[in-house]
This record gives structure tokens, sequence and C-alpha cells, in this order.
């Protein structure tokens, strides 16, 4: 009787009798960094537009004039004839309804007087303002803080200089008054904004 050979069997069959083993992945793990952080890449994009458009405000504030006197609508300035360009200090405006240090109101005026609630130990007759020595104050000691640190830099020395940005029609009292108190924070200097005349020729 003639023998038939076994029939080979298939080494990729499945083993009878337990489910089939799924073959291992080839894709290698990604390894990570002690603390369980993988590592990112930095997009550099959005970086270089922020400082692209930090650059282009930079330089338009630089190329504009340093010096910007804007009067409250209640303000009317004095005209003169001048001829000397404003230097860069800190402002302080006199309407006839208020007194405010770089725009803030720091105190009322009232028929061209400021309140006794704002005088020192509220007495109407006063020439200390005291809202306007505190804030003027604040000021002198931060801009005192940058010059120390930048002694190198004539340009942010202290020089106790103000810009006055006064209603033309103020009693001179009150002018006085904040003159006196600005004395009192170290503001020795001032000077006063005005308007230009035109001189035809």
């Amino acid at each position: 009787m003639n023998q038939q050979p076994p029939a080979a069997s298939n080494p990729q069959a499945p083993a009878t009798g337990g489910p089939p083993e799924a073959a291992p992945s080839l894709k290698p793990k990604k390894l990570k960094k002690r603390g369980g952080y993988e590592p990112v890449s930095l997009n550099m994009l959005p970086m270089m537009a922020l400082f692209t458009v930090i650059l282009c405000y930079l330089l338009k504030d630089y190329s504009s004039d340093p010096v910007q006197i804007s009067p409250s609508p209640d303000t009317s300035l004095p005209y003169s004839s001048s001829k000397l360009s404003p230097q860069k200090a800190l402002q302080v405006a006199i309407s006839q309804r208020s007194i405010l240090v770089d725009n803030r109101k720091v105190a009322e005026v009232k028929n061209g007087r400021v309140t006794a609630a704002y005088k020192k130990d509220n007495n109407p007759s006063s020439m200390y303002i005291v809202p306007l020595y505190d804030a003027l104050k604040k000021k002198a000691d931060r801009n005192k803080l940058i010059a120390r640190y930048n002694k190198q830099k004539q340009e942010l020395q202290f020089k106790g200089l103000l810009t006055i940005i006064a209603d033309k029609r103020i009693p001179f009292r009150l002018l006085t008054e904040v003159l006196y108190t600005a004395g009192q924070a170290e503001y020795g200097q001032y000077k006063f904004a005005v308007i230009k005349m035109v001189q035809e020729e």
C-alpha cells in the first residue's frame, strides 16, 4: 500500500487551541525624559511676527515728537512768541475745574480755588495742596530710582522739571499754590506751555 507523505505544516498558521498571537510592533516607542515630559519643538514664526510688531511700534514711537502737550477742552492756553522748544518733563495741568498730573486728576477746582478738603489741615488759606504733593512726590521718587540705576544716561536723571499747562483765566493765587506745592516735592524748575504765535512775513 502506498503511503502519502504528510502535508507540510504551515508555519504561519495559528496553533490550535488558543487565540492568535499579535505580531510585534515595529514602530519604536518614544522615549520620555525624566519627569514624564516629552520633548516639544518650538515654532519660531509667531515669535518672529511678535518681534516685528514690537520693532515697528518702537520705530514709530521714536520717530514722533517726544514731547506731546494736549490741554483739556476747558483749558485755554496763552499765546506767546517764544521760540524755545518744549522739553520732556512731568506735566501738571491746571484748568478751571481740576488739577491733573500726567492726565490724572488729583484735585478739584471751583471758582478759581482748590477746595479746602484738599488743603493741608483743611485750611482754605493754606498754600499746600496735599494730593498734588503726594502725586508729585511719588513721581519724583520713581524718577530718582530710575536715575540711580542709569547714571550714565543724562536724559534719565532727575532734574525737578515741570511743564505747567495752565489755563490763562485761572487766578494767580491758584498758580502760586501749585508752584509752591511742587517746590515742596522737589520740583523747583518749571516751564509754561503756550500757543506759539505765527508771525507773518
